[in-house]
């Protein structure tokens, strides 16, 4: 039997074939017929025919690992004054160029920080240069630094990323970043499932994710795009293969906002909803709050629906309405159900300021500051000044007041505004005076919810602090 095969075999033939009959037969410029059993004819053919679609695959799910090792970066922040759920200090982690023309690198808000003191990147191969934050979104765990161009690598691209849809369940996945300081690196896996947990939107990946991985790109190996944003992993002492991602469709919405010029902040929400494990995938009012700047005209029972303008988006939970408002300034017209019917409302959207905006106090190892929450005429009636962070071993610490606690009063003064505070205490330093802080915590004390101490402070290093505030700054600017 004879064949003409017009496709270049590849050297993983079986050695024990003549090199001549093999070379005679793959090659593309010698179509002829060559005498050979029919058995090895077949064999010969199958081998010329798969081989470079082997050859194929097994390139293009390694070539995804070179393209990110150019656009992979190394995150080194140094946190002085961390505001809520942030820790002082300085940690590692990874990002992903996501714009070469604007210099953005794209990683987690815990990474970054809220409030970091200094920020350095550095490309595989480079030293570590200083980089400034952008934007941070601590809903999202996303936050997007900037760095001159002229220190990026010459000719590097920038990651491809998936912003229209979901990966597919059971797809494959590698997550890649600088995993126990091994930097540059990979573990793969599969994309376990996309989940709602937390109140947010993950990509879940067994893909092991460690410390160092944070931030990194979680990338799919068939079509080399960036599927997610590493973000964090169960603990390997109770669970294991249970790592979770931000998900792009929803980072993507993030990158365009700033593109163009918008604030991409997560909307005010003036309501809270009710969840039930009974009654899955609705979003149904539980009670309203009247305290923010703006507000709704939802009664309790009230469920959303959707948008009015796009019946695909629907709100099966809180996050589907926080990414469908997300950008949005003015009336939006949402589709709910009322006591069994059907009709259509204005929500009112309007953006939370920016976190790059917040500006906090410091004093005796204490970061104090405004945390705006929806229910704060609830859990803050007063607008009470938060303490956010203690430092260990420093006045306040010793003084024994805990972080997450309201300050109540300053030598019997309510002082709600963070400007009005620094000056009466940066006066008090001046005089070497200590000062009478009232504390307020909800915990429960005799028949009440809150609980109040007092402590008597030495006051030293009064000074505002936040991602735009200059050292030394006066207390009114």
């Amino acid at each position: 039997m004879a064949f003409g095969v017009g496709t270049r075999c590849h050297s993983n033939l079986p050695q024990k074939l003549a090199v001549s009959v093999v070379s005679d037969y793959c090659h593309p410029m010698n179509n002829r017929s060559i005498a050979a059993p029919t058995s090895l004819s077949i064999l010969l053919a199958v081998l010329c025919f798969f081989s470079p679609a082997i050859a194929n695959e097994g390139s293009s799910e390694t070539s995804y690992l070179l393209k990110a090792e150019g656009y992979t970066v190394k995150i080194r922040p140094r946190v002085e004054y961390p505001p809520m759920k942030d820790s002082k200090g300085s940690h590692s982690g990874a990002g992903f160029l996501i714009d070469s023309e604007r210099g953005w690198i794209a990683t987690n808000a815990h990474v970054s920080s809220r409030n970091p003191e200094s920020v350095e990147v550095s490309f595989k191969g480079q030293s570590f240069f200083e980089a400034k934050l952008l934007f941070v979104d601590r809903y999202l765990d996303l936050a997007v630094l900037e760095v001159p161009r002229e220190k990026m690598p010459a000719g590097v691209k920038k990651a491809q990323l998936r912003c229209d849809d979901w990966p597919e369940v059971g797809s494959k996945v590698g997550a890649y970043g600088h995993p126990l300081s091994l930097d540059f690196s990979v573990t793969t896996g599969i994309v376990s499932g996309l989940r709602y947990r937390h109140n947010r939107y993950w990509v879940q990946t067994d893909a092991a994710i460690n410390n160092g991985n944070s931030g990194g790109p979680l990338i799919s190996i068939k079509t080399g795009e960036v599927v997610g944003i590493n973000a964090m992993g169960y603990s390997k002492q109770s669970s294991e293969g249970l790592g979770f991602a931000v998900p792009m469709v929803y980072a993507c919405r993030v990158f365009k906002l700033l593109r163009e010029g918008k604030n991409p902040s997560v909307p005010y929400l003036p309501a809270a909803f009710a969840t039930s494990d009974e009654v899955p995938d609705k979003l149904v009012v539980a009670t309203t709050y009247d305290e923010l700047p703006v507000k709704w005209a939802l009664e309790p029972g009230d469920q959303l629906v959707s948008l009015a303008s796009d019946l695909k988006t629907k709100f099966k939970n809180q996050a589907d309405l926080i990414h469908a408002l997300r950008g949005s300034d003015g009336d939006i017209a949402v589709d709910i159900v009322r006591q069994g019917k059907s009709q259509t409302l204005n929500l009112a959207a309007l953006a939370r300021p920016r976190m790059i905006d917040w500006v906090g106090l410091h004093f005796s190892g204490m970061v104090v500051g405004k945390e705006r929450l929806r229910d704060t005429g609830l859990s803050n009636p007063n607008d009470e000044i938060m303490i956010l962070d203690v430092a260990s071993a420093s006045v306040g610490s010793v003084s024994g007041i805990g972080a997450y606690s309201y300050l109540n009063t300053v030598d019997g003064l309510r002082l709600t505004n963070i400007q009005k505070l620094c000056a009466y205490l940066r006066q008090a330093e001046n005089e070497n005076q200590k000062v009478k802080m009232v504390t307020r915590s909800r915990e429960w004390e005799y028949m009440s919810a809150s609980t109040y101490e007092l402590f008597n402070v030495s006051i030293k290093d009064v000074k505002l602090v936040g991602p735009h505030v200059r050292e030394g700054v006066a207390c009114d600017k």
